[in-house]
């Protein structure tokens, strides 16, 4: 192994990744603060210092690796139906934005650095040439996204702000925690959509000669978008219930 991979990596990068996860911007560790956020738990929060964290992280790695490469094709779109998109969202309810964002930033180092992490047991540049390269990108900014707003609790603030008999009458049927949950998954799955659907629009514009931009955009969401709606929406719904398993557990 090279002792000099790190040599080409600027300073301030490696203090930024120290000061991540290190105790002073460290998650509370106060029970009440999730439960006011809507969260059930934040394990990553439990452990005390920088090698539980990583641990954490690490873990999340290895099943976005997992969750790559247990993949399929469907025969209209280069695209793979892969449990990545299940296992960010996991990520950032679990372990909160800082973290999940790190998670995301080291399993995209493993892949450039050459480990088979990418669908496909691929890894290099090369797969950021490729239509996926959007995903990829989508999944490290909704770690970060999806974690923040449930963890700020930004949707239950909403629901608990009622401005109308009807918002009343929500929140006294319906648990505000999977409600924030749920709206939270949904707001990656949107975010992962657009990264993917940005590059994928630019992607097919070099490659494949369509005429006009709405032609462009209308075999973008053909391919990109439209074919996993309803899956990442099942997705989202094993998370709700798995937080319901929780619960029961606990």
């Amino acid at each position: 192994m090279n002792n000099n991979i790190n040599s080409g990596i600027p300073g301030g990068f490696i203090l930024s990744v120290k000061q991540l996860i290190s105790d002073k911007v460290n998650i509370p560790n106060d029970l009440d603060f999730f439960q006011k956020a809507g969260s059930i738990s934040n394990p990553a929060s439990e452990g005390h210092g920088i090698i539980v964290k990583i641990s954490y992280t690490l873990l999340f790695v290895a099943l976005m690796a997992i969750s790559a490469n247990t993949f399929t094709y469907l025969p209209f779109t280069p695209i793979p139906v892969t449990m990545q998109v299940l296992t960010v969202l996991l990520s950032a309810i679990t372990l909160g934005s800082r973290l999940a964002f790190f998670s995301q930033l080291q399993y995209i180092f493993a892949g450039l650095l050459g480990a088979p992490v990418f669908a496909g047991f691929k890894s290099g540049l090369s797969v950021f040439s490729g239509p996926t390269a959007g995903y990829i990108a989508g999944f490290l900014a909704a770690a970060f996204i999806t974690g923040y707003v449930y963890e700020n609790n930004i949707i239950g603030i909403v629901i608990k702000s009622p401005k109308s008999e009807t918002l009343k009458n929500f929140q006294e049927h319906y648990n505000i925690r999977t409600i924030s949950m749920f709206v939270s998954c949904v707001i990656g799955v949107l975010v992962i959509y657009s990264c993917g659907f940005i590059y994928l629009y630019g992607f097919i514009y070099m490659i494949a000669g369509i005429a006009g931009p709405l032609a462009i955009f209308k075999k973008t969401l053909k391919l990109g978008i439209i074919p996993f709606i309803i899956i990442d929406f099942l997705k989202i719904l094993v998370i709700i219930n798995l937080d319901k398993v929780f619960k029961i557990k606990k």
